[in-house]
């Protein structure tokens, strides 16, 4: 670990001063905002160095916390159209005193814009993911499901699918970076997309950062969302 003048734990401590970046997502048929990833930008640490120190000491629990409250706020402070894509551990919820904290704040402005992205740091976990679920069935937000980093090898079968029957799935970079090159990546992709449609889930390709990639997934794949470099970097 680096040195610097504040700890992880002090500077999580005080969560007001944390900085989020809104990265877009876009509709390809349109060219549309679709909606917009919140991206924790705890400085001077990176976001997996503050993962990291609080799921060595199994509190990510109140990373939830803090990244869907105050990630939320500083959307809503921007007026950022879309839905709002908020990450999300698979082996942790929002506490039900935040999660009133959020709906004081929120006070239905994110109905049907919500989506829950789970990412692929921990195992599936049923009590999180059902927690989760009662959480905002009682609140009638209406919220979406995404998995990240799809075909990474980590979220990629079909255990995944069952599991959180998601609404989107992102395709990790690793795939998409290239792509218009790589045939291996190409045949990987058709056989995901295939998957997806007849399961009637949304395709996002995240990571492009090229014209190149852009159009061959444009013009190859049904490819519905698009989010990366080449067409929107993060914002704080």
């Amino acid at each position: 670990m680096r040195e610097f003048d504040v700890s992880i734990l002090e500077l999580m401590s005080q969560p007001e001063k944390i900085d989020f970046a809104f990265q877009p997502i876009f509709e390809v048929e349109t060219g549309a905002i679709y909606g917009y990833e919140a991206l924790m930008r705890p400085s001077p640490y990176t976001p997996m160095e503050v993962i990291a120190e609080f799921a060595r000491l199994d509190r990510l629990n109140e990373i939830e916390d803090i990244t869907t409250y105050y990630a939320t706020k500083k959307f809503l402070e921007k007026n950022l159209e879309g839905k709002l894509f908020l990450n999300s551990f698979p082996a942790a919820y929002v506490s039900d005193e935040m999660l009133e904290k959020v709906h004081q704040l929120v006070q239905h402005r994110l109905k049907s814009r919500l989506v829950i992205e789970i990412l692929e740091y921990t195992e599936f976990n049923n009590y999180a993911h059902k927690t989760k679920s009662a959480q905002f069935q009682k609140s009638k937000t209406d919220e979406e499901i995404a998995i990240d980093d799809y075909g990474t090898g980590k979220n990629i079968d079909e255990e995944c699918i069952e599991f959180y029957k998601p609404d989107i799935v992102k395709i990790d970079r690793k795939l998409i970076s290239g792509i218009d090159q790589n045939t291996a990546n190409q045949k990987a992709l058709i056989d995901i997309c295939n998957y997806m449609k007849q399961k009637g889930i949304i395709i996002l390709a995240e990571g492009v950062e090229t014209r190149e990639e852009y159009d061959y997934l444009k013009n190859n794949y049904p490819v519905t969302l698009m989010q990366g470099y080449y067409l929107g970097k993060p914002q704080i």
